[in-house]
C-alpha cells in the first residue's frame, strides 16, 4: 500500500487529537454557540480557499451540487462540536470522554455496517467489540 491511502488517515488522527485537545482547553466564558459561530466562520473561510485552489469546475456547477446530505452534516456537527464542548464543561476528562464516545460510535457501526452496508461480522470483529465494550465498562 502507498503512503497516499494512509494520508487521509493520519490527518484525521491527528486533527481529531488537536481537536479534543482545544475543545477541552475552551474557555468557558463564552456561550458554545457563538464560540461555534466563530469557528465556523474561520472554517468557512479555509474551505473558500481550499475550493479555489482544488476546483476545476465553475463555483456555480459546484454549488448546484449541495443537496440535503450537505444540509444534514451540517446541522449534525453543530451537535458534536456542541457535545464534546458541553461534555467537557460538565467535568468529563479528555482520556475517557472521548474515549467512551468512540467506542460506542464504533460498536454502532459496526452494527450499522452489518445491518445495512452488508459489511462482514466476523468472529474477531465480535471479540473486538466484546472487549471494546469491556474497556469502557472498566474505565467508566
Amino acid at each position: 500500500m502507498d503512503i497516499r491511502y494512509f494520508t487521509p488517515l493520519f490527518t484525521v488522527i491527528i486533527c481529531n487529537l488537536c481537536y479534543q485537545l482545544i475543545s477541552k482547553n475552551l474557555s468557558a466564558d463564552i456561550n458554545p454557540f457563538m464560540g461555534l459561530v466563530a469557528t465556523y466562520g474561520i472554517a468557512c473561510a479555509v474551505c473558500i480557499v481550499l475550493f479555489l485552489f482544488t476546483n476545476k469546475a465553475p463555483i456555480v456547477e459546484e454549488l448546484q451540487k449541495i443537496n440535503l446530505s450537505n444540509v444534514l452534516l451540517g446541522i449534525v456537527l453543530v451537535g458534536i462540536e456542541a457535545g464534546y464542548i458541553i461534555m467537557y464543561r460538565k467535568g468529563w476528562k479528555i482520556s475517557t470522554g472521548s474515549l467512551i464516545v468512540n467506542i460506542t460510535l464504533s460498536i454502532l457501526l459496526i452494527i450499522i455496517g452489518f445491518l445495512f452496508f452488508k459489511e462482514n461480522l466476523t468472529p474477531s470483529k465480535l471479540i473486538g467489540t466484546a472487549l471494546c465494550l469491556l474497556g469502557a465498562i472498566l474505565i467508566l
